[in-house]
């Protein structure tokens, strides 16, 4: 594993148990967030966040997180080990909302039959 994908995986831990624990935001703390994925860029600068949304408005808890995002940067450099923390940068993933809708789509086409 190289140092990008080490620090990647590193914030996808942290940053969860942060969300869950420190963040007040009532768009934010109102639902379940899951962190999907983390891509660093190559210089360490920006981190571009995909987050899962359950129980709540995805779109507004998307926009919680990146009012969020300067707190949870802090805090994230308080708690690794790295000279830099990249900027967070939230969007929200709909893998989990087109999944199912192809699952209802599926079963609706076996009762049917």
């Amino acid at each position: 594993m190289n140092k990008t994908e080490r620090i990647q995986s590193e914030i996808m831990k942290r940053l969860s148990v942060l969300i869950k624990d420190n963040v007040r935001d009532p768009r934010v703390s109102e639902c379940i967030i899951g962190i999907t994925d983390v891509k660093v860029d190559s210089e360490l600068s920006r981190a571009l966040v995909s987050v899962s949304v359950f129980g709540g408005d995805g779109e507004q808890a998307v926009n919680g997180l990146n009012h969020s995002a300067g707190f949870l940067r802090s805090r994230l450099k308080e708690l690794m080990d790295i000279r830099t923390m990249p900027a967070l940068k939230f969007v929200l993933d709909r893998g989990a909302e087109y999944a199912a809708e192809i699952e209802a789509i599926l079963k609706k086409i076996r009762t049917d039959s």
